[in-house]
């Protein structure tokens, strides 16, 4: 019997776009938004645009930097498992490794630096993991059409990769992070300790 936590969710939103502005990634976004309760992964495509005040990462926040693009397939992952900043980073990574995995599948051969994603040195992803009082929190962001991106970021988009099918990439990429997921919880229930 499921109790709530033991295994990830996912929604996939594709009968309308939501524009991700850095709110999602407070705790209970989709329990809030989708009746989500535990662990899930929300994926949906609109543009992105995060605000100053919403912004995780304190580097870019130094830098001022922009944060747009106008069309992007997004993940909104949370976990209550943990709630400590290294497992969220080390969550975060995991989830851009696979990620990478499903684009070599499409016949995409991907460069992984930290938790980006490029493609002949071009900018696919964005991400950021961060912990609330009671849970991690992860936004993977990937380029749909490079397109709205802030000046002096070389980057690419699905399309020009050749990958036209978005629906299909959100249902494969879904399914592929669940399941890696799912796979290290239960691997990670059916050890005895060492003595």
């Amino acid at each position: 019997m499921k109790e709530w936590g033991d295994t990830m969710e996912l929604l996939i939103v594709k009968d309308r776009r939501i524009d991700y502005d850095g709110s999602a990634i407070e705790s209970h976004w989709a329990y809030r938004n989708f009746g989500m309760l535990g662990n899930s992964l929300v994926i949906f495509r609109g543009k992105c645009d995060v605000k100053v005040e919403e912004m995780i990462d304190i580097e870019d926040l130094r830098a001022s930097k922009e944060i747009k693009s106008d069309d992007m397939v997004h993940y909104i992952i949370e976990v209550f498992d943990l709630v400590n900043t290294l497992f969220a980073s080390t969550l975060q990574k995991l989830f851009i490794a696979k990620l990478c995995e499903v684009l070599a599948e499409y016949g995409v051969k991907t460069t992984r630096k930290g938790d980006d994603i490029y493609v002949d040195g071009k900018k696919l992803s964005i991400s950021i993991a961060t912990v609330s009082p009671v849970s991690v929190k992860i936004h993977i962001g990937i380029n749909v059409e490079a397109k709205g991106i802030p000046e002096g970021v070389d980057a690419i988009g699905l399309k020009e990769l050749g990958i036209t099918d978005v629906d299909g990439f959100m249902e494969m990429t879904g399914k592929a992070l669940v399941e890696e997921f799912n796979k290290v919880k239960k691997d990670s229930l059916k050890v005895r300790w060492a003595q």
